[in-house]
């Protein structure tokens, strides 16, 4: 019987070792993520600065662009643009105006541009 008392308490102290393996095995684990989530933030933010510094030049060469457009004409009156913007919506069946979704505005006011700038050169 004490043979079975004894294989009952080494079973017992093996099973404490295991445990306390297995949790210095998974402290360790965490510990490597943890190193691995601070990189992986590190690389995140290292992306995130590369994209504003070329969404940064993108800004400054459309801007330069828009400057040279400017300058290929004298400025135009404003209120003038308005009332042609005015005279030009799109009136629907029922006689109501058809107001155009941002995409389809701007789509407008780059034709307008072009004819603008293409009356301008032919004169």
């Amino acid at each position: 019987m004490s043979t079975l008392i004894e294989q009952i308490e080494a079973m017992r102290i093996r099973m404490n070792e295991l445990a306390t393996e297995e949790h210095e095995l998974v402290r360790t684990l965490g510990e490597e993520l943890a190193g691995v989530d601070q990189r992986l933030l590190e690389e995140v933010r290292n992306v995130a600065a590369a994209h504003d510094a070329r969404r940064g030049a993108i800004l400054r060469e459309l801007q330069m662009l828009a400057g040279r457009m400017c300058s290929l004409h004298g400025p135009r009156e404003p209120a003038a643009a308005l009332e042609h913007a005015r005279q030009e919506e799109p009136v629907g069946e029922t006689g109501q105006v058809v107001r155009r979704s941002g995409w389809g505005q701007a789509a407008a006011n780059i034709q307008e541009e072009l004819a603008y700038h293409l009356k301008l050169r032919t004169g």
